[in-house]
């Protein structure tokens, strides 16, 4: 952080503030404080102003608990009052064209990646908002991956898939801002240049231990760890977490349901 705290805007305040919250207290979330989370969410930037976007919101907690499923049991769902589900949606759009006389085409993956921009600018900026107004968030890594699933969970129409949730409610626990990469290890000034091994030490220095530790905090996960043969973080990232083959299959069901869900067209 270049200014001390007491010199910042109240928005880079909160920018800097961020934390991802997974336990919550039990108290309802009022509507119109949602309301106005998602009425922020509305002035996100928009690729052509489109705002190919929508938003589902879980209160029940049945439907909760079906959400849990999904996303492998993180209990956080089953705690906060609401789950947003943001997805990519060119239904709407599709269909307002229509009603005038106008053929849309957006049944192909430049559209899905359009419509992902929008959701993620907009989910980012109710984040931002709510957690201005005390609210704790933390978005679902696993909503990409339960594509399919959530597709049924939700009934979405051709044009509609979902791409990121955003648990929200009251926060139970206080945790510090994760350290982040430092600036230096991601600008690049007018072109691109190759990380030298130098560069990549430098840029991940502190996460290398900070990473493990935590890691290595959970007993459970340590003592996995250990039987795997697993030395460092990045080993724990590509032979625990995010494993090659689980990312090819998960990449061939997300293929799939967006040819399903009609996004795909440049295919057939």
């Amino acid at each position: 952080m270049n200014a001390a705290a007491g010199d910042m805007n109240p928005v880079l305040e909160q920018i800097w503030a961020h934390r991802s919250i997974r336990a919550y207290r039990p108290e309802p979330l009022d509507d119109g404080l949602l309301d106005e989370v998602l009425e922020a969410g509305l002035r996100a930037a928009s690729s052509g102003n489109m705002q190919t976007w929508s938003v589902i919101v879980t209160r029940d907690a049945e439907r909760r608990r079906g959400l849990w499923e999904l996303h492998l049991r993180q209990d956080m769902i089953l705690q906060a009052p609401v789950v947003l589900a943001f997805c990519a949606d060119f239904r709407r759009m599709s269909q307002w064209c229509r009603q005038r006389g106008a053929e849309p085409g957006y049944d192909n993956l430049l559209s899905f990646l359009v419509a992902t921009g929008d959701v993620f600018l907009a989910a980012q900026t109710a984040v931002l908002a709510a957690e201005s107004l005390g609210l704790g968030t933390c978005y679902m890594g696993t909503t990409l991956n339960a594509m399919d699933g959530l597709c049924g969970f939700y009934g979405l129409p051709p044009g509609v898939v979902p791409v990121t949730s955003v648990v929200l409610g009251w926060p139970a626990e206080d945790p510090a801002p994760r350290l982040r990469l430092p600036l230096a290890g991601l600008r690049h000034d007018e072109r691109f240049r190759e990380y030298t091994a130098e560069e990549i030490e430098a840029t991940y220095r502190i996460r290398d231990v900070e990473g493990w530790a935590r890691y290595l905090a959970f007993p459970e996960l340590a003592a996995r760890m250990g039987r795997d043969g697993i030395e460092n973080l990045a080993q724990v990232y590509t032979r625990l977490k995010y494993r090659k083959p689980d990312f090819d299959e998960a990449s061939r069901r997300i293929l799939a349901t967006l040819r399903r869900q009609g996004f795909m067209a440049q295919d057939e």
